[in-house]
């Protein structure tokens, strides 16, 4: 079992999300339609459904500076997660503060496991 942690919560809205780089800004984009739907297809649209959003680092306690998702709350209860540093999403999400797959060729449930209790710890 992984001891996941989420850690260095960074709070990204309109004024500073240019500052991100482009991976990030990508992450968004798929995070309006994963979250919205798929009239929402840019940072921008994302940023004005969520308002201020919090990206978080995932990382394994055993290994804390290899960062493995990076996660993406919005909205307090609703979240994305990607692998880590790429625009791949995990096929996870957090919907009223619960993880659960959300496509299952790419999500498993012993991760929704362990990302729920790292949140809830967090």
């Amino acid at each position: 079992m992984a001891n996941l942690l989420f850690q260095k919560c960074r709070s990204v809205n309109h004024h500073n999300y240019k500052q991100l780089v482009p991976v990030y800004l990508e992450q968004m984009a798929i995070s309006a339609q994963l979250g919205f739907g798929k009239q929402y297809t840019t940072t921008e649209d994302f940023l004005a459904q969520s308002g201020e959003v919090e990206l978080w680092e995932v990382v394994d306690t055993s290994a804390p500076t290899r960062v493995l998702y990076d996660c993406w709350v919005y909205l307090a209860d609703t979240a994305n997660v990607f692998v880590a540093g790429t625009d791949q999403d995990a096929g996870i999400g957090m919907i009223q503060w619960s993880f659960g797959v959300t496509d299952p060729k790419k999500g498993n449930e012993k991760l929704v496991e362990d990302l729920q209790k790292a949140f809830d710890n967090k």
